[in-house]
């Protein structure tokens, strides 16, 4: 699983791969019930705030290229007709709101303060810096821009190479990301009733167990499950066969969770497949809504009350 923390660019429309979307279920009846919908889940953009910040470090016009690294990351983005792309996994879709709202911090970045001429770096942290982050400009050609130590009240130092400045801590903040919130990530936002489950099947170890609504106290620990099914971590954003391996989440070793229920007045079906636990506590476990190319950890207490407290036969042993 990656987590990268990624500092300021502008963006982008990322379609998500339609590669292994999520496969047919096996031995499993489809409804003919349109599918409940994947929720589209994003972070709030954090907007700079340059109040107080008078001197401007550098003003871009049109960047064509971006390039990032710190302690824990190394990102690269570039544009490519039009749109700005994770160069390494494009498949990936991003948050293009976020992205803008950075880009504006290097499009018209300002400074509180002029430190001086940039020597003696290393007392401002500039030895090993925190970010370093490249920027070509298809008018104004490569910037780069180091980030340092934060002096008494929190504000920070950078460095163009040239000069030394004094940013705003919200300035920093605002660029500063871990990868995951920069995602436009797949989730499950449904809150029901168990009124609203109509029939639910769940295919495991070869068996397949329908629950009807004249199981009341079961619909009520599988809507439970529903409600509590989010995200912790993701485990892959774009699948590719090994990762289903790694996660039991092929067709021959998920289990198929399918359920028939009634949403905002509309009937509609949902697919959920389960794999494996994601630790060896079994805290958390793997899952993957039908028709998502995400593989979500969610915790293990939800899909116990999804799959109504049964378990594979393998974690009896």
């Amino acid at each position: 699983m990656k987590k990268h923390v990624l500092f300021g660019a502008l963006l982008l429309t990322a379609a998500l791969s339609a590669g292994l979307t999520g496969c047919s279920s096996s031995g499993t009846k489809e409804s003919g019930s349109p599918k409940v919908e994947i929720s589209e889940i994003r972070d709030d953009v954090v907007e700079p705030d340059f109040s107080g910040a008078d001197i401007e470090v550098c003003a871009l016009k049109a960047p064509i290229d971006f390039d990032y690294s710190s302690a824990d990351a190394d990102m690269i983005f570039k544009k490519k007709d039009g749109v700005w792309l994770d160069a390494m996994e494009p498949e990936i879709p991003l948050n293009q709101e976020k992205f803008e709202a950075m880009a504006q911090n290097f499009l018209n970045l300002h400074a509180i303060s002029e430190v001086g001429d940039a020597e003696n770096l290393s007392d401002y942290g500039f030895d090993e810096p925190a970010y370093e982050v490249t920027i070509t400009d298809s008018e104004k050609g490569e910037v780069t821009f180091d980030i340092g130590n934060k002096d008494s009240v929190g504000n920070y130092y950078l460095s163009d190479g040239k000069k030394l400045y004094l940013v705003k801590a919200s300035t920093v903040d605002a660029l500063v990301f871990e990868y995951d919130t920069l995602v436009v990530r797949d989730g499950l936002t449904l809150q029901i009733a168990p009124s609203d489950l109509q029939k639910v099947s769940i295919t495991m170890d070869g068996k397949t167990t329908e629950i009807t609504s004249a199981d009341s106290e079961a619909l009520t620990t599988i809507a439970n499950g529903i409600n509590n099914l989010k995200a912790f971590d993701y485990a892959s954003y774009h699948l590719a066969e090994q990762d289903l391996a790694n996660t039991d989440l092929t067709t021959d070793t998920r289990i198929t969770f399918q359920a028939e229920l009634t949403v905002n007045g509309e009937k509609k079906s949902l697919t959920i497949y389960v794999g494996t636990y994601a630790d060896p506590n079994r805290t958390y476990r793997y899952v993957q809504l039908d028709g998502s190319d995400m593989i979500m950890v969610v915790d293990n207490t939800a899909v116990l009350d999804l799959l109504n407290g049964m378990v594979p036969e393998k974690d009896l042993e």
